[in-house]
């Protein structure tokens, strides 16, 4: 895949997604801003470090701006743990994939053949996941209904962290909600790994989730915007072509390359027979 277009493929399902994921992840994100009421030793050690830098006008009540912090600083621990679970997921599914293609070259010389087809099905992956965003085909929601069971086991342990209440209770959750049984987490898992390769495909899991965090964070001016967008089919249908495109750029490109190729081998050749015609 090209890494440049696979890159803004991935941040893009997630930020198309994101209205999406904004009423799976949303909820906890909300009891996080809502709920968590730092001790006093907590805002008094953040206290010294920070006040010097509140406007004058916000120091009249220091206690409810270092409150505030903490919960941004919570909200914020809780996306890391949640983009890093993707892309932990993404480079175990990548690493799979490339050690089974490895594993092959065993028993099959040429392997240009398998990557070749990875990369077809990379790009049909793609195709689908746009397809899914567009309405047209149920792939998320039967990728949900599989990923149920894992979330089941899981879901126990989130319970064990709330209220959330300090840093390291909001990294571990958000690692935890990585494992949502979510749709397009899963499409986008399965058309990471098809690159292959453990690092390719926790980079580009990593940037989708990226692309999940201003709805998620609550950027209401944002989210609101992409909800009301993403209501529309026109819209929607838009998305998914643009997202179409990127999946068949690079094909497209290799045609281009191959065929200058070719006319250059054309080329030379109808000259080389040209001069031996003179001689």
């Amino acid at each position: 895949m090209n890494e440049a277009i696979s890159y803004s493929a991935a941040f893009m399902i997630g930020l198309i997604g994101s209205p999406h994921c904004v009423g799976m992840c949303g909820g906890i994100a909300g009891l996080l801003a809502s709920s968590t009421a730092p001790s006093a030793a907590a805002v008094q050690s953040t206290a010294s470090a920070t006040v010097e830098y509140i406007p004058i006008a916000e120091r009249r009540d220091p206690a409810q701006l270092q409150k505030q912090l903490y919960q941004i600083l919570l909200i914020s621990l809780f996306q890391l743990g949640r983009i890093s679970c993707y892309a932990l997921l993404g480079a175990l599914a990548g690493g799979l994939v490339g050690g089974l293609i490895t594993a092959s070259s065993f028993a099959i010389e040429d392997l240009a053949n398998i990557t070749k087809g990875l990369r077809i099905l990379a790009s049909l992956m793609l195709v689908m996941v746009a397809l899914s965003i567009a309405g047209w085909t149920q792939l998320t929601r039967f990728l949900e209904s599989a990923g149920g069971g894992v979330w089941k086991r899981i879901q126990p342990l989130t319970k064990r962290l709330i209220p959330v209440n300090s840093p390291r209770k909001a990294l571990a959750i958000g690692g935890l909600w990585g494992f949502l049984p979510c749709g397009l987490i899963y499409s986008a898992l399965a058309w990471s790994a098809l690159s292959g390769s453990a690092i390719q495909s926790g980079v580009l899991m990593f940037c989708f989730g990226l692309g999940t965090v201003p709805a998620v964070m609550g950027v209401s001016g944002l989210t609101g915007s992409l909800r009301l967008l993403m209501k529309k089919p026109l819209a929607r249908r838009g998305f998914a072509i643009l997202l179409i495109a990127l999946a068949i750029t690079p094909w497209l490109a290799m045609g281009e390359k191959s065929h200058a190729q070719h006319t250059g081998h054309s080329s030379t050749s109808n000259q080389q027979e040209h001069l031996m015609h003179m001689e």
